[in-house]
């Protein structure tokens, strides 16, 4: 590719890279939220809850919920805990969770991360631990600092952590998106890389996205 096809891809890139860019996406691209509750929901995300008995996931990033509300259709029982910095999106997350659930302390959705009201919900639903979170495609947006702030408070709260993002990677070219070493990340708070493919999405150019679970070996 040449230079300024390069240039134009870090650009963009740089722009939704900005956690603002994703707080005011709804004056920006108007109809983003139609596109999502339109996306496909790809079967590994079953394939995960059913082979691992998952019963409660927090979506971090969730936008308009559908991957919570599309799983909870196969298990109805589900609890489900959504986390997105668009105020929109967390509006129809719970207009689409009032429709679809009788009881009300089955889910909740929020517009910033706190702990408070993670460990409440746990607690209502007497439990300690999600059984699952799930990051689709959306820690690249955030700062090292910022990223690791969360992954200290956040992966107190799991048992195992499913993630699509982008992996650092010294055999590829690569343009724009922030790349990690998500194994040694996760590894710093005892979780076990089980499964490491390339994305379930489409494969962007000139980025290495991968698509990876985690167990956690302490409980």
């Amino acid at each position: 590719m040449n230079f300024m096809s390069n240039l134009i891809i870090l650009l963009k890139r740089r722009i939704i890279s900005s956690s603002l860019f994703w707080k005011l996406r709804t004056y920006f691209q108007p109809s983003w939220i139609d596109s999502y509750d339109k996306k496909r929901v790809p079967e590994l995300f079953f394939d995960i809850v059913s082979e691992n008995n998952i019963l409660s996931i927090l979506d971090f990033g969730c936008a308009t919920g559908e991957l919570l509300h599309q799983l909870n259709h196969n298990n109805p029982s589900q609890l489900s805990y959504g986390i997105d910095i668009n105020k929109d999106a967390i509006d129809i997350c719970n207009n689409k969770f009032r429709e679809f659930k009788e009881q009300n302390t089955k889910f909740f959705f929020d517009y910033k991360f706190n702990p408070n009201n993670i460990l409440a919900f746990l607690e209502k639903n007497n439990l300690t631990h999600f059984d699952l979170i799930i990051f689709d495609r959306v820690l690249y947006c955030m700062s090292d600092e910022d990223l690791n702030s969360l992954l200290d408070s956040l992966l107190n709260y799991t048992k195992t952590v499913l993630i699509d993002d982008f992996e650092a990677t010294t055999e590829l070219e690569i343009c724009g998106y922030r790349h990690r070493d998500w194994k040694s990340l996760l590894k710093q708070h005892n979780f076990k890389n089980i499964m490491n493919i390339p994305t379930i999405y489409t494969k962007p150019k000139l980025a290495n996205a991968r698509t990876l679970f985690f167990k956690r070996e302490d409980l």
